[in-house]
């Protein structure tokens, strides 16, 4: 069909317009500056904006780069993989407990289809064998020789924490030169009011995932963080794999094992056990029984608590140090809930100032006689049965008085107590403070000038606290007219035997002394120095073991410390300091 000429006219026109339109300057171009003479027109805006969005997507391409980069560095400070412990091993661990300077190292042999495990302490001084199905064994040192106990069939326990309740921990730790992984347990000991945290942590090698270190530190959030507990189980080596059978048995096998001490072995297990994370249970058997044998009430639950932290911290370096093969033993007592500041606080206060000149009347003299091979006051009657300072810093009064006993059995035949609440309550002006400390010297001079020392009968027995003085010179015996200074081994031996009983202070601060129980006390972290003694004591005799001589020595913490009150302190070395300081009353 022929189009109509208005129609052709109107196409036309639409074109022409369109190139006017297009010939015009947008309203961005209006607003442009009149390029000068000779530059080059502007360029349209459409390059400009494809520009910016090439710009645009490259940075996002770059962000995303580096996203990646940063996911995958974060990656690798995260550990993605428990780790899965071995049924069939043995390892080298290092067992220590900062708070004591205890380390304790330990060869461990573990094979699970065997049912058999052995434990090696300190480069086999004492060994542990377990059986699952048939005889278990303890191989220890008694005096000079080795002998081996059996007992019945026992569970393994393996040195790796139940990871459970472990979660990751990001980033990563050198320790022991290692890179490490951790995975930690926050646990509350009870949750509803105590507070009380404890916190475990397990290093693991970051590439091959074996355990590095197993980490334990408890505190109690209320009282501001303090430190209870702490220590650290460190596997020095580990190696997977069956054990060889005739490990478990080639030692014994040669020996004669008896079956005289009941359970024997157990020990080590029940330690280990009660290390772990899982080990509450047994950790709550043992304080409640230690609870019920020393008659210990607490305050409230988290004051519980703390003390059963306290309480599991010294069990565990108790039984650490008796695996020493020492010639002395530790054992729990009464003190076993209590820190090391507390003791020193209630049995050894703040140390009274010793003067350079403590104005005796004289030093001893040496007879250099020949003297018997052991001797003991004990067994003539010239010392009282033991007693108990309780929580006061009162001991200076107890060697005072076991002193002034033994001076008075020697004049008189007679063995009498004398009052330690005496001089507690009436000797402050000597310089005495107390419970807070004193020293035997200022005593006799109180004695001195007094006129003599009331007996427990006439005066009082001990209270645990000082009292208004209520002395009654009447009432006193065992007139002092001046008092005498000993130095030296021999000097210590033979006043023993010439003189008598003598007052002596000691440094009583290592922890093997506060639970000393028995044998030959030789710890020479007990130091001697002047200014180490911090306790006195009374020294009533000496005794001999494998030609060494050692100090018999009446403590003032109750039978149920040491020896029933007693500890044998070796002399070589002047260990504790007990041939440092002695002294002893002249009597009228």
């Amino acid at each position: 069909m022929a189009r109509s000429k208005k129609g052709h006219k109107h196409e036309k026109g639409s074109a022409e317009q369109q190139e006017r339109l297009l010939d015009e300057p947008t309203y961005h171009e209006m607003d442009l500056p009149e390029p000068a003479f000779g530059a080059p027109p502007p360029k349209r805006r459409n390059g400009a904006w494809c520009s910016f969005v090439w710009v645009g997507l490259i940075a996002v391409v770059v962000v995303g780069i580096f996203a990646i980069i940063k996911v995958s560095q974060q990656a690798d400070e995260f550990p993605s993989k428990k780790p899965e412990f071995p049924t069939q091993y043995e390892a080298s661990l290092t067992f220590r407990m900062p708070y004591v300077n205890l380390v304790e190292p330990v060869f461990v042999h573990v094979d699970e289809q065997l049912g058999a495990q052995k434990l090696s302490f300190y480069g086999g001084t004492q060994e542990y064998i377990y059986n699952t199905t048939g005889q278990s064994f303890m191989v220890i040192p008694v005096i000079d020789t080795v002998k081996c106990f059996a007992g019945g069939p026992m569970s393994l326990q393996h040195i790796f924490p139940n990871l459970s309740h472990f979660q990751p921990v990001y980033g990563k730790s050198n320790i022991n030169s290692i890179d490490c992984f951790a995975w930690k347990y926050d646990v509350s000991k009870v949750p509803d009011n105590s507070s009380y945290l404890g916190t475990y942590t397990l290093y693991v090698d970051a590439t091959t995932n074996d355990p590095v270190r197993f980490h334990f530190v408890g505190h109690n959030v209320v009282l501001g963080g303090s430190h209870l507990d702490e220590y650290i189980i460190d596997y020095n080596y580990l190696r997977k794999g069956p054990v060889a059978p005739q490990t478990f048995h080639y030692r014994v096998d040669t020996m004669n094992c008896t079956n005289d001490v009941v359970n024997a072995p157990l020990g080590p297990l029940n330690d280990i056990h009660m290390r772990m994370p899982d080990g509450h249970f047994k950790r709550d058997e043992e304080f409640q029984a230690f609870t019920a044998a020393h008659g210990k009430v607490y305050s409230n639950a988290t004051e519980g608590a703390r003390r059963a932290s306290i309480f599991h911290a010294n069990v565990q370096y108790i039984n650490a140090m008796n695996r020493k093969g020492l010639s002395y033993s530790l054992a729990v007592n009464h003190m076993a809930d209590m820190t090391p500041e507390e003791m020193r606080a209630f049995y050894q206060p703040k140390k009274v100032k010793r003067a350079a000149n403590n104005e005796a009347g004289g030093i001893y003299e040496m007879k250099y006689m020949a003297l018997p091979d052991e001797w003991d006051w004990r067994t003539q009657g010239g010392v009282t049965h033991v007693k108990d300072q309780g929580n006061c810093g009162s001991c200076w009064t107890f060697g005072t008085t076991g002193a002034l006993e033994g001076q008075w059995f020697r004049k008189t035949n007679q063995t009498v107590a004398f009052s330690q609440q005496n001089l507690l309550d009436c000797s402050w002006d000597e310089g005495n403070n107390a419970c807070n400390g004193g020293l035997d010297y200022q005593a006799y001079r109180w004695i001195i000038k007094h006129g003599g020392l009331e007996t427990e009968a006439s005066y009082g027995s001990y209270k645990n606290l000082p009292g208004f003085c209520h002395f009654n010179q009447s009432n006193a015996l065992a007139k002092v007219t001046s008092y005498v200074n000993i130095s030296g081994v021999e000097a210590l031996n033979e006043a023993l035997v010439t003189v008598g009983p003598l007052s002596v202070s000691i440094d009583a601060t290592p922890p093997s002394f506060y639970f000393y129980s028995g044998g030959w006390y030789d710890d020479l972290a007990c130091k001697s120095g002047i200014d180490d003694l911090d306790h006195s004591v009374l020294a009533v005799g000496y005794t001999k073991h494998e030609g060494k001589t050692y100090t018999l020595v009446k403590n003032s913490w109750s039978t149920h410390w040491g020896e029933n009150g007693y500890v044998k302190i070796a002399q070589e070395n002047n260990v504790c300091g007990v041939a440092t300081s002695p002294t002893y009353p002249v009597l009228a």
